[in-house]
């Protein structure tokens, strides 16, 4: 809320008894005049109020000529009651009045000073000078604080590189003046007022390379501000911090100075004095410091110090040159211009208003002991040719090191050098800020913040860089942190508009002047100084612009690619041993010898035999190999699995390309490296024709990637070639099978940690290095982070071309079990039909047939009884003896048992089998035997009376056997010495 002020004789109204307001309450006279001065304040704003009593008191006491002043508070609810509250002081007669701080109301105010004649003081910042004939502003106008910022910063500190940021977009018009001149990057930010937005902002400018900044914040913020920058690790001695805020030296901020921290510079136009000394400017002054310093820290900031702020001065020296310019004028101005109305018709103005204005304007009052400075104003009412001291954060606090007016410029008293210190050991209260690129298995981050951001702390990260730099920083002795640049390794480029050459990523962070560590792949300066940690390649050009430790790993650039996809196996795979040619023999040969063996077999005597074994001396006869069994018989070795084993041998795996000279005679597989990078530059930069060749092939296709994780993508999509360091391709190549390098390694080069060219730290990170490799500690790091690291199921070599072949799976073999089970049932079936015609026709006259085939079938499915089925007992039958034809009986008791069932009995099989036809006395019964024994009819269990035998066969039998050419007298007689008889009828 606002309230009007007037100062004039009446009634003090203030609330309570805080002795702090003492000096508000106890209205003093001096002199004889009495003049009226109003001002419309903030209600809270009980500092302005006190530093405008504190001048005139000043005043008073110094020229013993001014009257009793009382306050009056004319209160004011909202921005339309301005006006009314500046109307109500003119009917009081005011001689002056003094500005809000809201830019709204101070426009209504100066309306009203215009139409009426009454003089306007201001004193804070203003850009809009409209309406503003009657108005003076004792603050520094905003165009010759732009000069002054302009000489400071490109000037002194040469910054080509600003980055602005502003709590109120709305403050970027006090930069104008400034930042038309300003030829260099520039940046702006708009923190706001709610500090948890404050924190993506920092975060993005910690991820960029800007180390200038320029505040234009209020003083109560700067702290706020500082502790998220060391949060994000942005207070290293490379960053320069300028406060616009005049009051900034209020605050203590030595706790943000630490040894190679960050340089800290602000502006002020109230002179910098000790926290115990004075201003040299009274006991006013002095009186007023200490009320001033409790309103603050209650209102604004609690952890000041006991200094003036900016607008208590300059509202104290402005009530110092008002009161003195009224004292001046007192005999040629009327005390009081008289009551004014703002009511409409109103005419009326004070008539010595522009002549108090004009007064005040001039360079007639000098010699005042004002905080600020001499006072002086432009035509415009700017006040020109302050004094803005120039202060630097230093050990005891802010130290004052130059100043800047318009008639002196800009001068540097105290500059301040930086010196590099020699790092002794151990270096435990450096801090080093390491500079990276995530990418595993070097860096990778484990914690993040809420806004997805990884964190800075040590044990937000693994990797390992992180384990070596761990190690390293407890062997030298440091501590660090860790953050993220965007734009990778980085590599040299051409600024196509200056022709100068600059190294961007990484490398350009250290090239710029900024200290760094990158283990593992690069830097390492201390600092609060930085670190860039990330797979930094050791390379010529590099060498160029930093120093490089040993190396502590060996690599080389090597190709990526996709193993080639095993298509799925048919289920015939088990052809595939033998091309389609050997096949083709395979099958010729199969006829031919199956229409051979028929051919032998028809040949072959021993392939005949007599269809019908009742008939014995039947001439027909019977091959039983037929052209099916040939061909059947062949089959089986075809499907040997013998055959199969050939299959092991065959190399499945067949690339498209298997070296640097395969990729470049070739179009369709597409080929390339990182968007920058060691591999980049080398194709680059290569005078072997191979390498520019194919520099030119991805010169002209799009085939860079911006990370690792994007080009193996691109490899697993097909018909690409990812050309990366041998390292990464062996990382990725053990945890995805479906990834293998390919041909030779296409150079040797190492990875080390880079240093700024001269750094002292170089020897001992370098020893560190060797003695870890002397330890084999980087040999369990890479066993630990190359192949336990993050595998669930290794890919073993199994796969590789040149390894032993696995063993064949039911995928190749199945086939066999195909056919064998079709040939299982098929034969089942046929077996079946079988059995079935044969029991029809067994059973043509012996009874039912179902009947007959369900006996034969439980006979055959009684596994553990005999395959042979008994014959049973039968008594012998007598017959007469046959009186012609004698028979001769012989061979075993099995065989004569079937010929007698069958009651054929042929001379010639009895003489070929070797049979004994024993006579049976006094009876025309014949015993059997073998062997030559003789055996009675009651001891004989195998006799049985028979018929006379059949006739001999016809000439014109149907078949006819290899021996039908043969009659009874060609067949060989009985040797001498064999057991068998002729027996006739009648010996019988």
């Amino acid at each position: 809320m606002t309230v009007g002020i007037l100062l004039a004789a009446a009634t003090t109204v203030v609330a309570g008894g805080n002795p702090d307001e003492v000096l508000l309450r106890t209205p003093r006279r001096y002199g004889y005049s009495m003049f009226s001065i109003g001002a419309v304040l903030d209600d809270q704003d009980s500092g302005t109020e006190i530093a405008m009593y504190t001048g005139l008191k000043a005043v008073a006491h110094n020229f013993q000529n001014i009257t009793t002043m009382d306050i009056v508070k004319i209160p004011k609810a909202n921005f339309a009651n301005a006006t009314n509250n500046v109307c109500e002081l003119l009917k009081r007669g005011v001689v002056a009045l003094i500005s809000p701080l809201d830019p709204l109301i101070r426009q209504s105010v100066r309306m009203v000073a215009k139409q009426f004649h009454i003089p306007l003081i201001e004193t804070h910042w203003d850009t809009d000078r409209s309406n503003a004939r009657f108005a003076i502003n004792v603050h520094p106008a905003h165009d010759a604080f732009g000069e002054a910022i302009f000489e400071y910063l490109s000037s002194y500190l040469k910054w080509t590189h600003v980055v602005l940021i502003l709590a109120d977009y709305g403050n970027i018009v006090k930069h104008t003046a400034w930042l038309n001149n300003f030829e260099g990057t520039l940046i702006i930010r708009t923190l706001g007022p709610d500090k948890l937005n404050w924190k993506p902002i920092i975060a993005e400018l910690a991820a960029t390379d800007s180390r200038n900044f320029l505040l234009d914040i209020p003083y109560w913020y700067a702290k706020d501000f500082l502790v998220l920058a060391y949060v994000h690790n942005m207070t290293g001695e490379q960053y320069n911090y300028v406060f616009s805020d005049w009051d900034t030296h209020l605050l203590d901020l030595t706790p943000f100075k630490i040894e190679d921290g960050a340089s800290i510079f602000t502006f002020s136009i109230v002179p910098s004095i000790g926290q115990y000394k004075s201003y040299g400017r009274g006991p006013f002054v002095e009186a007023l410091r200490p009320e001033i310093y409790k309103r603050e820290r209650a209102r604004r900031y609690s952890d000041i110090l006991p200094f003036l702020p900016a607008y208590a001065a300059l509202t104290y020296d402005a009530m110092l040159l008002l009161g003195v310019a009224l004292l001046n004028l007192k005999d040629s101005i009327s005390v009081r211009p008289g009551a004014l109305t703002c009511e409409r018709g109103s005419q009326a103005s004070w008539p010595d208003g522009e002549k108090l204005i004009q007064y005040i304007k001039s360079p007639n009052i000098s010699n005042i002991p004002t905080i600020t400075g001499d006072i002086h104003f432009d035509s415009h009412g700017y006040r020109s040719n302050f004094n803005m001291s120039i202060l630097s954060l230093q050990d005891n606090g802010m130290y004052q090191i130059g100043y800047w007016t318009q008639r002196d410029r800009l001068q540097i008293t105290q500059p301040i050098k930086r010196k590099r210190k020699v790092p002794k050991k151990p270096l435990t209260s450096v801090v080093l800020r390491v500079t990276t690129v995530p990418d595993t298995p070097f860096v990778i981050p484990k914690k993040y913040d809420a806004y997805g951001n990884p964190l800075k702390t040590p044990d937000a990260w693994d990797g390992y860089c992180v384990d070596l730099l761990n190690l390293i920083a407890a062997d030298v002795g440091f501590n660090y942190t860790i953050e993220i640049t965007k734009d990778h390794y980085g590599s040299r480029q051409r600024n196509n508009e200056t022709g100068e050459y600059y190294y961007d990523g990484i490398i350009g962070v250290v090239n710029r002047g900024l200290p760094h560590l990158c283990p593992s792949i690069g830097f390492l300066e201390m600092l609060l100084r930085t670190l860039c940690e990330a797979a930094l390649t050791i390379t010529y050009e590099r060498e160029m612009v930093l120093d490089f430790t040993t190396p502590f790993m060996t690599l080389g650039g090597s190709l990526l690619f996709m193993r080639p996809k095993t298509q799925k196996p048919s289920i015939f795979s088990f052809l595939q041993p033998l091309s389609p040619t050997v096949w083709a023999y395979v099958i010729t040969t199969y006829i031919v010898v199956s229409v051979g063996l028929f051919l032998v077999a028809r040949l072959s005597p021993y392939e005949w035999q007599n269809p019908h074994p009742c008939e014995a001396f039947s001439e027909e006869k019977e091959n039983q190999f037929t052209v099916l069994s040939s061909f059947w018989f062949f089959i089986t070795p075809l499907l040997n699995q013998a055959n199969l084993a050939a299959f092991l041998t065959v190399d499945t795996t067949e690339l498209p390309i298997e070296s640097v000279e395969d990729l470049v005679a070739q179009t369709k597989i597409k080929y390339g490296t990182l968007q920058s990078g060691a591999s980049h530059d080398f194709f680059k930069q290569s005078k072997i024709p191979v390498f520019q060749q194919m520099w030119q092939f991805m010169s002209k296709h799009d085939v860079f990637v911006q990370n690792t994780k994007q080009g193996i993508e691109r490899v697993l999509k097909g018909d690409y070639v990812f050309i990366m360091e041998s390292s990464w391709n062996e990382y990725y190549n053990k945890r995805d099978c479906r990834l293998m390098q390919i041909g030779r390694l296409l150079d040797t080069k190492g990875y080390g940690i880079g240093l700024q060219q001269g750094s002292p730290y170089r020897d001992p990170i370098s020893e560190s290095i060797l003695k870890l490799q002397k330890a084999q500690t980087l040999d369990q790091l890479k066993r630990k982070w190359w192949t336990e690291f993050n595998i669930s199921e290794p890919c073993t070599n199994a796969k590789d071309s040149s390894k032993e072949a696995k063993p064949l799976g039911i995928e190749q073999v199945g086939g066999v079990f195909v056919l064998l089970i079709i040939g299982f049932f098929w034969a089942f079936i046929v077996s079946v039909i079988e059995f079935c015609v044969h029991n029809k026709a067994c059973t043509k006259s012996q009874g039912d047939l179902f009947a007959e085939m369900w006996k034969e079938l439980k006979f055959a499915m009684r596994c553990m009884t005999p395959s042979t089925r008994a014959k049973p007992t039968t008594p012998v039958i007598h017959e007469p003896a046959p009186t012609s034809n004698p028979m001769m009986v012989g061979g075993s008791a099995k065989e004569l048992e079937h010929m007698v069932d069958h009651k054929h009995l042929d001379p010639v099989s009895v003489q070929s089998q070797n049979l004994l036809v024993v006579p049976v006395a006094e009876s025309n019964e014949v015993l059997l035997s073998s062997s030559g024994d003789t055996t009675s009819s009651g001891s004989s269990s195998v006799g049985e009376s028979y018929p006379p035998p059949p006739p001999p066969p016809q000439a014109n039998s149907s078949a006819v056997s290899p021996w039908s050419h043969l009659n009874n007298n060609q067949r060989k007689p009985p040797s001498e010495g064999e057991n068998w008889w002729r027996i006739s009828q009648s010996a019988v």
